[in-house]
């Protein structure tokens, strides 16, 4: 039997587990709510913490938040020793991990059409800073930031779209790093490290982190922090004979300091810098065998450098506080890609010099953007019963980016001609006003009412040159373009800790200009301009704790219309791509969480899904892809789960010992649209699989010492690749999750 085979069939089995483990929660917490009195933890003297959000740009209770957030703390990270954003991401049911050039992309609630289609579907930021570009001709496609842990207080994944306070390009959902304040207590710090292996790896991998917290008076106080962390490479390239070709390498650090002249005024200043360096691609050629790739010569590499800079004002005025955040980012990355099976050597046979085997091409990606922002808000009490929140939103990018094609000597990889050469600059300014206000009718019942008007101009400067056309193509476009969002959300609390809610959330995506338009050989009638899209979610809810936050709850039940959907076209035969609008899709599903604490130290934990995200219409003739209604939408599992046991028990002293295991599981995926009817067959499919982890150690209030396994069973989960002719021209390359990896890892706290 196949390794994918065999994967498939453990995803069932471990579907059931998740079912059955599932009834023995539910028995587990009836269980335990039979052991209290008068609505009192058995677990007396124990007092679990509040987990506090800023979902809604205020800091509220997570149970008493009116959407849908998962949220987890850096000890959470690091207890489980998830250094990556993509062991998180992968972690947390509902959210479609995918990899694309080598880079983690995400999608949330099913909303996407590929890694790289159109303008980002997830939304990120930084303390409320927006991270990365807002528009996909930039190159950046919504990639992840990666910040290490212990710099972090909490990561909160907002499921569903958040235009209305968050804006463009969270049309699918957003997550929020909130990072950690420096403090004026005390002379505080952590040193911390890692060592690991992964299956077929070449050496141990490791991270060295620190972090310093120094007050420099009663007022102001700062804090800085630098990690280095390499992955070892576990996949061999049988052309190159290198081994170990996707070893990565990433180092960073960040300075902030915090300034409380008096007790109604704050001044944070923040500065990020982040290089992260992957030696190879991370795809593997499943013709040659097991974490083996076959890319050419020069091929492979990437890096990405990200710096953030924030002020972050914060005035309290009365009843009213004025908030301030204003940014500046500069992300840049390259990589360079096997692109031979593209066909160059078809179209631009001269290209290759007599002698030398017209086989191998190689693309190069240079992106940039400079981005500057500036938020200003207002939040203040109108009387008794109502809150109002009134803000504005600048933005400002300019995105230059470099696109390179090699024809390569496939012996060694030395450029020996260039079938294109792009050099292209994108310039994006987006302005918006947003207000939200929450009535309180009674004290069980509130409305919350929220819109915000966006409007931007963009800029392309296009320069082409070809093989076959060297005195080049030049094209100057603009587009301009607004949207309107809005929130309308109901919300009823039973008592103080059940609550029900119901709401009504738009998201939306800027167009833009392209940089061909016009009719195109082929009788393709290519648009100058690509609209915007936009998402319209319904839906309801409810969340709550039982005995003492004994047992948890949340569950919620959405549907999502997405309208005027962006796709990204390859112009048959020819050399570029280009944007266009499409028809309509529908994302809905069920999304439940249950959470258990019936002895001292003990937690239970149940995460479920199921996402139906499908093409309402299907894609017109002028569509350079094919998809008919019905179609499911790319990389969306029906059914995702995980469960968890986490446990923490006193041994000796003030030594405590903890453990934990989860099984995660992700269900079948298809790949990205084809290009014809004729190839819908060959639409990819992606097995489900599932994911064992375990962690265990002891820790003190100062030490901590912990041991890892991550997928125990060593599967080989397929994450993205195949039959694609967007982003993979070789269907028999796949991208896997990371084999099973053993580590142990060190942490003073002082």
């Amino acid at each position: 039997m196949s390794k994918n085979a065999q994967s498939v069939l453990n995803g069932r089995a471990s579907a059931h587990g998740i079912m059955a483990f599932g009834l023995a929660l539910v028995s587990v917490c009836s269980f335990a709510q039979q052991q209290t009195v008068d609505g009192k933890s058995a677990r007396a003297g124990v007092e679990l913490e509040e987990v506090v959000v800023t979902a809604q740009k205020r800091e509220e209770r997570l149970q008493d938040v009116p959407v849908p957030v998962t949220a987890v703390t850096a000890d959470d990270l690091l207890a489980q020793n998830q250094l990556r954003a993509q062991d998180f991401f992968s972690s947390v049911p509902g959210l479609d991990l995918q990899f694309v050039n080598g880079r983690s992309n995400l999608a949330i609630r099913g909303i996407t059409t590929g890694p790289a289609t159109g303008n980002p579907v997830v939304g990120y930021t930084v303390d409320d800073v927006p991270f990365g570009s807002s528009a996909g001709l930039a190159g950046l496609f919504g990639t992840a930031p990666d910040l290490d842990p212990s710099d972090l207080a909490r990561i909160e994944v907002l499921r569903g779209p958040q235009g209305t306070l968050y804006g463009a390009s969270s049309i699918g959902g957003l997550v929020k790093y909130v990072t950690v304040d420096p403090s004026t207590n005390r002379v505080s710090g952590t040193l911390g490290g890692d060592t690991h292996t992964i299956y077929g790896g070449h050496g141990p991998g490791y991270n060295v982190r620190g972090s310093i917290n120094v007050p420099l008076t009663d007022a102001l106080a700062i804090r800085a922090s630098v990690f280095t962390r390499e992955e070892p490479g576990y996949i061999d390239n049988v052309v190159t004979g290198r081994a170990g070709v996707n070893k990565g390498e990433v180092v960073g650090g960040r300075l902030s300091a915090l300034w409380r002249p008096s007790d109604t005024l704050s001044v944070k200043l923040s500065a990020m810098y982040q290089d992260a360096k992957s030696l190879g691609a991370p795809d593997v050629d499943v013709r040659q065998g097991d974490l083996l790739q076959s890319n050419q010569f020069g091929s492979g590499h990437s890096e990405a450098k990200n710096q953030v800079y924030s002020a972050i004002v914060t005035d309290k005025i009365g009843r009213s506080e004025l908030t301030s955040v204003s940014s500046f980012t500069s992300s840049s990355n390259y990589d360079s890609l096997d692109y031979s099976s593209a066909g160059f050597n078809v179209l631009w046979p001269s290209v290759y010099p007599v002698g030398i085997d017209p086989t191998a091409t190689v693309l190069r990606q240079d992106y940039t953007t400079r981005k500057f922002t500036q938020e200003v808000r207002l939040t203040t009490a109108l009387g008794e019963k109502v809150d109002w929140l009134v803000g504005a939103f600048y933005t400002r990018e300019r995105s230059p980016y470099r696109i390179v094609t090699y024809a390569t000597d496939p012996s060694n990889g030395v450029p020996i001609g260039l079938p294109i050469l792009w050099n292209d600059t994108l310039i994006f300014a987006e302005y918006a006003a947003f207000t939200d206000v929450t009535a309180r009718f009674t004290d069980q019942f509130n409305v919350q009412l929220g819109a915000r008007w966006s409007g931007n101009n963009q800029t392309l400067h296009h320069r082409q040159w070809t093989f076959d056309q060297p005195e080049g193509f030049f094209s100057d476009r603009s587009s301009s373009d607004h949207a309107v969002t809005y929130l309308f959300t109901p919300q009823y609390k039973l008592s103080p800790n059940h609550m029900v809610y119901a709401r009504v959330a738009a998201g939306y995506r800027p167009g833009g200009p392209n940089a061909v338009c016009g009719n195109q050989d082929g009788g393709f009638d290519i648009p100058c301009q690509y609209l915007s899209d936009k998402t319209t979610n319904y839906e309801i809810g409810a969340k709550g704790d039982l005995r003492g936050r004994m047992f948890s709850y949340d569950v919620s039940l959405y549907d999502i219309d997405w309208k005027n959907i962006q796709v990204t076209q390859v112009v048959p035969e020819g050399t570029f791509n280009y944007n266009a609008n499409a028809s309509r899709a529908r994302s809905r599903g069920l999304e439940l969480s249950l959470e258990a604490r019936p002895l001292d130290g003990l937690t239970l934990a149940l995460w479920g899904t199921w996402t139906d995200a499908v093409l309402r219409e299907r894609f017109s003739d002028r569509i350079a892809v094919y998809a008919a209604a019905g179609d499911r939408l790319p990389y969306s599992s029906r059914f995702s789960g995980r469960f968890s046991v986490d446990e923490e028990m006193p041994l000796i002293a003030d030594v405590r010992t903890f453990f934990g295991a989860a099984i995660s599981y992700v269900g079948g995926r298809i790949g990205e649209f084809v290009p014809t009817p004729a190839e819908a067959p060959l639409r990819q499919k992606y097995p489900s699989y599932a994911q064992t982890d375990f962690h265990a150690g002891v820790k003190t209030d100062a030490w901590r010492v912990s041991l890892l396994v991550r997928n125990l069973t060593d599967r080989r989960g397929v994450t993205g690749g195949g039959y694609n002719n967007q982003t993979n021209f070789n269907p028999s390359w796949f991208n896997y999750i990371q084999p099973r990896t053993i580590g142990l890892s060190l942490e003073r706290r002082f």
